[in-house]
């Protein structure tokens, strides 16, 4: 269960993060020397990347926003008992897993939706790896249209990797997270490879005035480790790779493939973003609550948008459908017993039914249960990265709201 101070006291709107004109030093958010990315300025961060960082649009289109009906209810007497067994009252459980924003969606009828800390209904949240599950649509999508082949060696896409750990690897390893690597990634871990990596990115600030490193830089570096297809190893450089493979292989960037794919196509009320590195790859993008859940309304709709096939729904099916729940295993995850991975999607296998779920560092989750016409999108801020943190309250959150609306 996670032991860090409950989340009100470090209300931003209490703390009052660049409030003023201007606002004191000591209230001012910078990305400057990792401040953003301090506890409890992350609270505030969270939502205002897109004010930090560098970013390219993910356009909405110039068609109308499609409403979200709403039959609202409440929720404020349920209770959570954690995967620890300590009981929680709903507005507890929200408070403990640091939550931003929480919209569930049924039958595709908005029930609840209420936001929290910097959060809003138009304020574009960061998706963190959530986003991953986003460039896997992609990616299936071009699979299945012949554009990208899923069982080439990724060698004859990105020549510039031969010497990599992806030399010998296949589109669909990589998909999959079953490539095997060096990479050391503890985000607890101040001297890991990650931060390297997320400086690359973009996503923090460079250790130096000097410093000048694109994610192409970094990723040939990235060396093999044992067998691919042997195991899942959830590693970031992954996403950046099938990212290069999408650029390639699409002839657009991510930005409008997304855009031209999905965005213009879902209603969403606002255009999203994505934060990118000096040479322009895309890396984390960020939406508001409610486009994060059209697009999970649109997996559980298996693709379609009033009568029109969007995303193929083999695409969707080959997703919901999951990977290899022995090589899953061997991560050991211990919050996640006989889950899979699929297509940068996290799949949770049920005795009846399987469940798509995208996830991202401080608590973003996107929750797509086709069989009980359910989506549940969340925004967080946890002061710690990993998801799995957040699982001991979160996951029977899940069971609970499904039980209420079963």
């Amino acid at each position: 269960m996670n032991k860090t101070p409950k989340s009100n006291v470090h209300d931003p709107g209490k703390l009052n993060w660049m409030k003023g004109f201007p606002p004191p030093h000591e209230k001012a958010v910078r990305f400057a020397g990792k401040f953003f990315y301090a506890w409890p300025q992350l609270r505030w961060s969270l939502s205002h990347i897109d004010e930090l960082m560098p970013t390219k649009r993910v356009w909405r289109g110039a068609g109308p926003c499609c409403a979200l009906p709403q039959k609202l209810q409440m929720f404020d007497d349920l209770m959570i008992v954690t995967l620890n067994g300590t009981e929680l009252c709903w507005d507890d459980a929200l408070e403990q897993s640091y939550t931003d924003g929480l919209l569930v969606l049924h039958g595709g009828e908005v029930v609840y939706e209420e936001y929290f800390g910097a959060c809003a209904p138009d304020v574009r949240h960061i998706t963190q790896s959530a986003n991953k599950s986003f460039v896997g649509i992609l990616a299936e999508s071009l699979i299945h249209e012949g554009k990208l082949d899923a069982n080439a060696l990724v060698l004859a896409i990105i020549p510039e990797l031969i010497d990599s750990a992806y030399g010998d690897a296949t589109v669909q390893q990589v998909l999959d997270m079953l490539i095997g690597m060096e990479f050391h990634e503890d985000y607890l871990d101040p001297e890991s490879e990650i931060w390297r990596f997320h400086r690359a990115t973009g996503m923090s600030p460079p250790s130096s005035i000097n410093e000048f490193e694109l994610v192409a830089d970094v990723l040939p570096n990235v060396k093999k480790a044992g067998r691919h297809g042997e195991a899942f190893a959830y590693r970031e450089p992954n996403i950046f790779v099938l990212g290069w493979i999408l650029r390639r292989s699409g002839m657009q960037d991510l930005t409008t493939q997304l855009s031209e794919r999905v965005w213009q196509h879902i209603g969403a009320e606002h255009d999203g973003y994505y934060i990118m590195d000096p040479g322009g790859a895309e890396s984390s993008s960020g939406f508001t609550l409610r486009d994060f859940a059209r697009f999970g309304e649109l997996v559980r709709t298996g693709g379609v948008i009033e009568r029109k096939q969007v995303i193929p729904a083999a695409v969707i099916d080959k997703v919901l459908l999951g990977g290899d729940q022995g090589l899953f295993a061997k991560a050991g995850y211990k919050t996640l017993p006989g889950w899979s991975y699929k297509s940068q999607w996290w799949i949770r296998h049920l005795p009846d039914r399987n469940c798509a779920v995208a996830r991202g560092a401080h608590g973003q989750v996107l929750y797509v249960d086709p069989a009980n016409e359910l989506v549940i999108a969340r925004f967080g801020s946890a002061p710690k990265a990993l998801s799995t943190l957040l699982d001991d309250i979160f996951l029977p959150m899940l069971d609970v709201i499904t039980t209420r609306l079963s």
